[in-house]
């Protein structure tokens, strides 16, 4: 069955169908947009900086290999057992992450099986592959899944692989057709201008084969509730805020791959599109804008089903692209942190000691359903300006209160919300003085604290408290802090390590009842996900501040393209 997904994939009625259809048609406006923005003369000041910034940091790809040895001494007897179990399991725990409600662990473990055929249409002989072996490979990591997963949605689900997969080789043509153009500048004039946001993320579900992910999952007990007979989340174009909340999985991706992206060629990321057609402007304080689009669907009373579940797929995304392997995000920050050149240095530096709360609560997203304008203008706004009394009561206590209200859904008694906030508070506060990465290091103790007793509150119990306590407090100080880190390229596997014994622990309270194990994982990605994004230490803004300031470079000494003026005319 696998074999013939992979024989409908390159089957001429299938590859003329998506090439003739507009997603082919935004894919190579896109790789122009990309193109013209920093590619090409107009591009050359990021290109520049984005360029050294690439030969500063480590390359994305090969991560199978080190899996598999880990695989090898844990769970399989050869190399030729594990390689599927590496795969599968890429997946299989972004959905145990992400699907919280998902009763039984096995339907995560099948559907990220059946998703590893798009996996192999992506990262086979490309530039970043994952070094988990040929076509033979993930067929074998994929059987199960496409054997087992049965029903109206899960048959659906298989064509829209098979249309995702097509579509993933045609962007590729697109892009490569796009460098091919004699004149891109009069091909964006009279194209319209750019791609927009809303063209863009309709081509990007695709490409990330998000129809198919969702579908599979959201047709089973927990969710099905949520959707139609096929599967589809319902609810999401009903209410933006919950639009927004589940296409963060999407732009975490965008975060952590932006260098890698821009080296590679790979022009289907927001943030790159964002860079190219405007600037700076629509890449600074994306990242924030990101950690309040979770926030924001929490917030929102509009009465619609699904904004707690929006909230979770947001949250387990943000934690599982800073750990999984592939994205080498604490990689990139040590690279950069520690690069030669000052310019990549300042670029990627942590904030100030006194400055860093104030930028995280500042933010705040306009209504819509993306996060830009239809010109690629944010539709966020705040200060990076920093203030010296960002640890002020009112900064802090909201951050707080945002923090607590991720990690439980139904809200408890107000005196215990306001011991949870007082922990939280403590917490924050730390953050926001400590000075370097010693006294940051040391503050993962109030965190703990915190998740600890979040933990008591739902009943986790001892050994299972105790675990997501350990993990938490690695993932602090391996990951957002930083902390003893002699080599950028890790080579002894602790970041291997840590990504596989958080989803071994997720994975194991799968069997603690339902409700009680959903709880759990509530609060371990509720309190682990405001670390990392509300804390002032976020990866992900470092990631982007880094990005927009080498294009702050571009922005002062290079004019725009001739359909800049036109297209930004366009937006009211």
């Amino acid at each position: 069955m696998c074999s013939r997904v992979i024989d409908m994939v390159f089957c001429r009625e299938v590859s003329s169908s998506v090439r003739a259809s507009p997603l082919a048609a935004t894919a190579l406006l896109t790789a122009a947009s990309v193109r013209a923005g920093l590619w090409t003369d107009h591009g050359s000041g990021i290109g520049g900086g984005l360029s050294m910034v690439a030969s500063t940091g480590p390359k994305k790809g090969g991560e199978a290999q080190q899996l598999i040895g880990e695989y090898r001494r844990h769970h399989a007897d050869s190399k030729k057992s594990a390689a599927p179990m590496v795969l599968r399991d890429f997946y299989a725990s972004i959905f145990s992450w992400q699907f919280i409600r998902c009763p039984d662990w096995r339907t995560a473990d099948l559907c990220g099986s059946a998703l590893c055929m798009t996996t192999a249409i992506d990262y086979v002989g490309t530039r970043d592959d994952a070094g988990g072996g040929g076509y033979d490979v993930y067929m074998a990591a994929a059987s199960e899944g496409v054997a087992c997963l049965a029903g109206k949605a899960a048959n659906q689900a298989l064509r829209d692989l098979t249309i995702a997969d097509s579509f993933m080789v045609a962007k590729d043509e697109m892009t490569e057709r796009a460098m091919e153009i004699l004149d891109v500048d009069e091909f964006i004039r009279v194209s319209g201008g750019p791609v927009t946001p809303s063209e863009f993320l309709r081509a990007r579900w695709w490409d990330a084969a998000m129809v198919p992910y969702h579908r599979l999952i959201m047709s089973t007990d927990g969710y099905r509730h949520l959707t139609n007979s096929l599967g589809t989340f319902s609810s999401v174009h009903a209410c933006g805020r919950i639009k927004r909340a589940i296409d963060s999985l999407i732009r975490y991706n965008e975060m952590v791959d932006v260098v890698s992206d821009y080296s590679n060629h790979e022009c289907f990321n927001e943030l790159l599109v964002a860079l190219a057609v405007d600037g700076s402007s629509g890449a600074h304080g994306y990242a924030h804008a990101v950690a309040r689009v979770t926030d924001d669907v929490l917030a929102c009373g509009c009465g619609v089903d699904g904004h707690e579940e929006a909230a979770e797929l947001a949250m387990g995304g943000c934690v599982w692209y800073l750990l999984v392997p592939r994205y080498i995000a604490r990689k990139q920050l040590f690279s950069y942190e520690n690069a030669v050149e000052d310019v990549v240095r300042e670029a990627y530096a942590w904030p100030a000691p006194g400055t860093r709360l104030r930028a995280v609560a500042d933010v705040s997203l306009q209504g819509g359903e993306t996060l830009h304008t239809e010109s690629w203008q944010p539709l966020w706004g705040g200060t990076d300006a920093w203030s010296p009394d960002a640890h002020q009561p009112a900064v802090i206590s909201g951050l707080a209160s945002r923090i607590v209200r991720r990690s439980l859904v139904a809200g408890p008694g107000l005196d215990a919300m306001h011991g949870f906030e007082a922990a939280a508070r403590s917490a924050l506060a730390d953050c926001d003085r400590a000075a370097g990465q010693e006294g940051l290091g040391a503050s993962s103790a109030k965190w703990c604290h915190l998740l600890e007793t979040l933990l008591e509150s739902v009943s986790a119990g001892g050994p299972v408290t105790r675990t997501l306590s350990c993990l938490f407090d690695r993932i602090w100080r391996h990951t957002i802090v930083g902390l003893n880190h002699d080599l950028p390229d890790s080579a002894d596997g602790a970041d291997e390590r840590l990504f596989i014994d958080v989803d071994r622990a997720i994975r194991q309270t799968y069997l603690l009842p339902s409700a009680r194990g959903a709880a759990v994982r509530r609060v371990f990605f509720g309190v682990t996900s405001g670390a990392v994004e509300l804390s002032g230490l976020s990866p992900y803004a470092r990631l982007c501040a880094g990005a927009a300031r080498m294009q702050s470079l571009r922005d002062t000494h290079f004019s725009d393209p001739v359909w800049h003026e036109a297209a930004g005319s366009d937006d009211a």
